[in-house]
Order: C-alpha cells, then structure tokens, then sequence
C-alpha cells in the first residue's frame, strides 16, 4: 500500500549555521506497519530574513529518499 501524507512532525523549524528554517512537506511511506522501511519525502524549507522582510520568504524545495533491508 503506497499512501501520501503530510510528513510526520511537519511543519517543525530546523537551525543550520544559527539560521532558522520552517520545513513542511509531504511523505509516501512504501509498506504497511513499518511506515520508515522505506519512505519519499518532498516539500519545503522556508526562510524569512527579519532585517529585510520586504524581500519576502526564500524557498528552499528538496526531496529525498530512504530505505533500509531488513532480514525479515
């Protein structure tokens, strides 16, 4: 069963190099029961300069893909 929801925990806010961004987005989790065996996730991460708000939001889109094997 392949279903797309809004990523688990999203929207959140992420700091990189003291700088915060807002990432939102979606995820397609492949497999029933353990939804992080393998998952797609695509959205966004939103920053917003407060000393230059007139040039609005940047928008950063990624995706990425993970997986992983199990021996079951």
């Amino acid at each position: 069963m392949n279903m797309t929801h809004c990523a688990r925990g999203c929207p959140f806010i992420a700091n990189v190099d003291g700088e915060d961004f807002v990432i939102d987005g979606f995820a397609k989790y492949k497999g029933y029961g353990d939804e992080c065996k393998t998952i797609y996730f695509a959205g966004v991460a939103l920053f917003q300069d407060e000393e230059n708000k007139e040039n609005g939001n940047l928008v950063f889109q990624f995706c990425f893909e993970y997986s992983y094997d199990t021996d079951e």
